[in-house]
């Protein structure tokens, strides 16, 4: 004891005078936890003092507190190098520039007249309204994310992998990257559509489709070289084309109140007329597109609102940057869109013939006949080039489509890369981690660009991107909807951590903001967002399935927090009832590792839906380096636990008394009614040698179970057979086990360390008992029961020190398979239980659970035993079992009744029982006459339990017997181990259990 003790205190010793926590070598991967921000969060709790170098730091250094504050603060200043890197772009060229370029397209120049003639300005202004909750909802759910802590490179991927984690924000940060690089090559080939068509450069092949994808890979080769110089070049480039945009708009505004030119007035160009206003502010009813049409033309435009947060990474500080530049971009955009529509409704008509003006000579629009028919090809409704005629100079708008539609691409053609660069940084896919290198002082993706680039090549050689535009703007869709869903989940959350300084925002209309967009997707194409959501879920199942790595402190995890502290509270408010009772063990495990079969056999019963606390006590003084090992613990066997995917808790205690140490966890585990309701420990199987060798442990452990007893608490003793439950030594010499770092007499407890059975393997069944006559008055098939190999394996006899370490190493494989004998399913067989007395119903609730799914006894027959005095009735107690069986809805093979035989116990039992009370009273008087008299009846019954359990059970696949009650005195006595001994030995492995009395089932719904 003492040995153990010295030992795991200089253990203790070791882990609380270092900084650094003790990991087992093959951890070092599962450490890195959360990729760089982890590393820097780690190097910032190893700077900061622990509380025991806290309080001397004052009299070993002579600081003061203010001192030692300075000094902490000063651990998180800006990295030294930071003045040599690039400093970042500020919220107009970082942010503001680039979200209007990307939300500026040729629709503001093409559609807006568009819309205005196809469902007039009421719902023109609908449109835009719509469009503009959607953006508005979305930005206010992505500037409280951002504001919530500093923000990395990654746009809308880092948003949403930090808020609701690396599954939701892997499967979007992959669809939003595939959209931009869509996106970029649908603006290219738009703008060499444009090329090609008005013959503004001269034809190469056909002047079709092949010249198209000539000229659109020019242009994206152009952007794409531009962006290879720098982002600060090509930062200069958008504020060209910003300028370029705004001369095309003045030119438009001074052309629309410059009197009408005869070309115009045949385009249905009027002026700004009342009439021609009011006449194109509802539909005219004649064949023209729906709301939705015109929505699903305009809301693409406006997906450009996350082309500040792309490039997150170069801006000075993204987290005032972001929520300011991409408000304000949507005011700006919003009020040109707007102001656009108006502006052509007001001054054009809905329908021309192209031919005549459509007007009489008091200025009033005459309805030509082509809008009857359909054929008319200018007005408002039906040419696209309205802006274009309207301009004080054409050219000029031509500029302004040819630099909206470069801006958007050179937005997607930046923004994709980092997106990825930061996607491919956080390994959540196998295989990318080579994108993610960066250069330059900037970190600039090159490797991703390079992707992209090729990406948007293959795109653009389709050439026709009509069928997919729409599906693009379904997966801009999602990523608004998972951003506004992060908002609303990390609010919901109730987290301290989540903490925005942006304080515009509300859960409420983040979940509106996140309804509308799945809403949109689907009134705009159905079964295109049903492809969009498969995607996503395909995705999302991926990276869930496939565990990824990674920690970030997600509002998913807050979220489960805070469902189950809510459950636990309403769970301690309810009333119990029997329908509702679960077995909650708790299991005296020790080191888990070293139990591994007590714990799998205990997972089977809860099997993950029940409450499983693995118990252990650490023989060492309570003490503040006994609580700070056992955390350290906690955490490295919950590791083990979820490896070897068991759904349980670990629970240590430091205390020198084993009793005292499991009255310690019987009174604290647990919280509210999740409280262990099951007291499971293993049998003692060197308890002779114990008793002789270490009496004071014996006691510990026979202690345990009187405290069971008395605290009302249901026990369950489970026995291996003859094989044992702890394998400690599986792991002493094993420089690769988790635990290596541990002494060896740590992986046990103190009283139970020797729990293994040694020496020579013993025989399965007596044979005496084979051969004696049947002694069951239910049934005559009893002698025919099927009788099935056992499966006990075989004992190792120890080896010494001269066998080769081939049979060292066959002897580790042998303790491994027994360690983890319940992993796997038994072959078919029966599990026999033996009901000798009500419990409650505990052991009809457990052979339930042992033989159902998810168990190493899945496939086992269940057959009831139980024994009854001379002369009662056995087909009326057979006929009463089997009903309450059926009434409990327990499956079962076949139910016997044993009635006492009339004839004395065999001579054989009883030499045994002599001489192991001999045995045990060699020395000492340990079992003394008057507990043996005391006692004769239990004694003289737990010997005819035993015969019939060699005759009828030795050749079954398990055993579960009601666990005989005494009182503590003798429980404590050797005489109640022997009782256990012999009610097991040289038998299947058995399960003893005892109910505290109280129902756990019932017969009614």
């Amino acid at each position: 004891m003492n040995k153990i003790t010295n030992a795991i205190g200089s253990l203790f010793r070791k882990i609380t005078t270092s900084n650094n926590q003790v990991h087992p070598p093959n951890d070092a991967a599962r450490i890195d936890m959360s990729r760089e921000n982890s590393i820097k969060e780690a190097e910032q709790d190893s700077k900061r003092m622990t509380i025991q170098d806290l309080i001397k730091y004052e009299e070993r250094v002579g600081k003061s507190d203010y001192e030692v504050m300075e000094e902490s603060i000063k651990t998180v200043s800006v990295d030294p190098d930071a003045k040599k890197h690039f400093e970042g772009f500020g919220w107009i060229k970082g942010v503001l520039m680039r979200c209007v370029l990307c939300i500026f397209g040729a629709t503001l120049f093409l559609r807006m007249s568009w819309i205005a003639g196809q469902i007039g300005i009421v719902l023109g202004t609908g449109v835009i309204v719509l469009s503009l909750v959607i953006v508005v909802l979305t930005a206010i759910s992505m500037s409280a994310i951002v504001t919530n802590g500093e923000v990395k490179s990654g746009g809308c991927y880092y948003l949403v992998s930090r808020s609701l984690g690396p599954e939701y924000g892997g499967a979007i940060g992959l669809i939003f990257y595939i959209a931009n690089i869509v996106n970029a090559a649908m603006n290219c080939v738009g703008l060499a559509e444009d090329i090609v068509f008005k013959n503004y450069l001269p034809v190469i092949f056909d002047g079709g489709i092949n010249d198209i994808r000539i000229y659109a890979g020019a242009i994206c080769t152009i952007l794409q070289a531009i962006i290879f110089i720098g982002t600060e070049f090509e930062n200069k480039t958008q504020l060209l084309l910003t300028v370029s945009i705004i001369i095309s708009l003045i030119s438009h505004f001074v052309g629309t109140v410059m009197p009408s030119t005869p070309s115009q007035l045949l385009s249905g160009i009027s002026g700004y007329s009342l009439s021609t206003f009011t006449g194109n502010l509802w539909p005219d009813g004649h064949n023209r597109e729906t709301f939705i049409a015109a929505f699903g033309v305009f809301f693409p435009a406006m997906t450009g609102i996350m082309g500040g947060a792309n490039m997150s990474g170069d801006l000075k500080d993204p987290s005032k940057a972001i929520p300011k530049g991409t408000m304000w971009a949507i005011v700006v955009t919003i009020i040109t869109y707007f102001w656009c529509m108006i502006v052509t409704a007001a001054t054009t008509v809905r329908d021309a013939d192209c031919v005549t003006p459509p007007f009489d000579a008091d200025g009033n629009y005459v309805m030509p006949d082509c809008v009857f028919n359909s054929t008319c090809k200018c007005g408002l409704a039906n040419d696209f080039t309205i802006m274009a005629q309207q301009g004080a100079w054409s050219p000029l708008i031509t500029l302004g489509v040819i630099a909206t539609t470069l801006s958007s691409a050179s937005g997607c053609l930046i923004g994709a890369p980092r997106v990825f660069q930061a996607l491919c940084a956080d390994k959540l896919y196998p295989g990318i981690f080579f994108f993610a290198k960066g250069h330059g002082s900037n970190n600039d993706p090159f490797r991703a660009y390079f992707l992209t680039y090729f990406a948007a090549m293959a795109v653009i050689g389709i050439g026709e991107l009509n069928p997919i535009a729409e599906l693009i703007t379904l997966f801009f869709l999602a990523a608004f909807a998972i951003t506004n869903f992060s908002t609303f989940d990390a609010t919901l959350a109730k987290a301290p951590g989540f903490r925005p300084t942006f304080k515009y925002y509300n859960k409420w209309l983040s979940l509106i903001g996140a309804i509308l967009c799945v809403v949109t997707m689907f009134i705009m194409n159905w079964w295109e967002s049903l492809g969009t959501l498969i995607i996503f879920i395909v995705l999302f199942m991926y990276l869930k399935y496939n565990k990824t790595d990674v920690n970030w402190g997600s509002s998913t995890d807050a979220n489960r927090y805070r469902k189950a502290l809510i459950g636990l509270i309403k769970i301690a408010r309810q009333s119990e009832h029997v329908k509702n009772y679960r077995p909650q063990v708790l299991v005296l495990s020790g080191n888990p590792a070293a139990r591994q079969a007590l714990v799998d056999f205990a997972h089977s019963i809860t099997k993950g839906t029940n409450l499983l606390v693995c118990g252990h006590v650490i023989p060492y003084t309570s003490s503040v380096a006994a609580t700070e090992c056992i955390r350290k613990l906690n955490d490295r066997y919950t590791d083990w636990m979820r490896e070897q995917k068991i759904k349980a808790f670990y629970c240590g205690v430091a205390h020198t008394s084993l009793r005292e140490g499991v009255q310690m966890l019987m009174q604290a585990v647990g919280l509210g009614k999740m409280q262990p309701n099951i007291l499971l420990i293993g049998y003692k199987d060197q308890w002779r040698t114990t008793l002789k060798d270490e009496p004071k442990n014996y006691i510990e452990y026979t202690g345990v179970i009187a405290d069971a007893f008395e605290a009302n608490m249901s026990l369950c003793i489970f026995r291996n057979g003859d094989q044992g439950l702890d394998h400690s030594a599986m792991y002493a010499n094993n420089d690769e086990n988790l635990f290596i770092q541990l002494p060896s007499e740590m992986l046990a407890d103190s009283a139970l360390h020797d729990d293994m059975s040694r020496g020579i393997a013993r025989r399965n069944v007596r044979p005496k008992a084979m051969a004696t006559p049947k002694r069951i008055a239910s049934n005559s098939n009893m002698n025919k029961l099927d009788v099935a190999s056992s499966l006990s394996l075989p004992m190792s006899v120890g080896r010494n020190t001269s066998e080769s370490m081939s049979a060292s190493k066959h002897a580790k494989a042998t303790v491994a398979g027994k360690n983890l004998r319940y992993r796997s399913r038994f072959p078919s067989g029966f599990v026999d239980v033996w009901f000798t007395y009500d419990d409650g119903g505990l052991t009809f609730l457990l052979s339930h659970l042992l033989t159902s799914r998810s168990s190493f006894l899945e496939n086992g027959k269940l057959r009831f035993f139980t024994i009854c005095s001379r002369g009662a009735d056995a087909e009326a107690v057979r006929d009463n079992l089997q009903l309450m069986l059926k009434k409990f809805r327990i499956p079962h093979r076949e139910v016997f009744v044993i009635i006492e035989a009339e004839r004395d116990l065999y001579q054989e039992t009883v030499d045994e029982y002599e001489t192991s009370i001999a045995d045990i009273n060699d020395d000492e008087i340990r079992v003394s006459d008057e507990v043996l008299e005391r006692c004769h009846k239990r004694t003289h019954a737990v010997l005819r339990q035993r015969e019939y359990l060699l005759e009828h059970s030795s050749a079954s696949s398990f055993i579960i017997t009601t666990l005989p009650v005494a009182a503590a005195d003798i429980v404590m006595s050797p005489l109640y181990m022997l009782w256990l001994q012999l009610l097991s030995e040289e038998l299947p492995p058995m399960l003893f259990v005892r109910g505290n009395h109280s129902s756990v089932m019932t017969y009614y719904s």
